[in-house]
């Protein structure tokens, strides 16, 4: 709500009360003017309904959170399920277009705004563990198959010698594919 419908609600609920809650909302919305104008992972940690407001405010800015849009597109972000909406709270545009990772999604200012964001606090965070040379950070969404296939590489080049894996669980098939594709063996337990 903006200053205005609390303006109204002040003919409906009593005037302090709303003062009150239109307080609150400003500490919100400071808190987000602070992040975006230091650019700087914050000092103190964010309640989590502070960062779930900040993460439904971005949404409201991706088009298919538009009131009244129904889009037909090839990327249009719809999701078919409300359970999956509000998991992702309404985040479906996803990063980057055509091969560019890092490029404005130009129906989603919220979703990009988002990555701009997390790729700015992830790099702050890479300063402040102590590499201050790094002038740039680029995060990639990455799901299981693909995280275990990057950890396996990475062991495989500290340890090429190494062949097998040591798995005594697998749940999803994708593991099972990771494996497959660093190029090494599975040995159960």
């Amino acid at each position: 709500m903006n200053s205005e419908c609390f303006r109204l609600a002040e003919r409906l609920v009593d005037k302090t009360y709303v003062q009150q809650a239109g307080q609150a909302r400003q500490a919100l919305t400071n808190q987000i003017r602070t992040l975006l104008e230091h650019r700087k992972w914050p000092e103190e940690g964010w309640e989590e309904s502070a960062v779930e407001f900040l993460l439904h405010e971005l949404a409201l800015m991706d088009s298919n959170n538009f009131p009244g849009n129904c889009g037909v597109g090839e990327r249009e972000a719809r999701m078919a399920s409300g359970l999956v909406e509000r998991r992702h709270f309404r985040l479906g545009h996803g990063i980057g277009r055509s091969g560019d990772i890092s490029a404005i999604q130009p129906k989603a200012a919220g979703s990009s705004l988002l990555n701009r964001l997390a790729n700015i606090f992830a790099l702050d965070v890479i300063k402040l563990a102590g590499v201050r040379a790094a002038a740039a950070c680029v995060l990639v969404p990455v799901a299981t198959g693909m995280g275990i296939v990057l950890c396996l590489l990475t062991l495989r080049h500290q340890r090429p010698q190494a062949k097998y894996v040591l798995w005594p669980r697998i749940d999803q098939k994708s593991c099972f594919k990771a494996i497959k594709t660093a190029g090494v063996v599975l040995s159960q337990w």
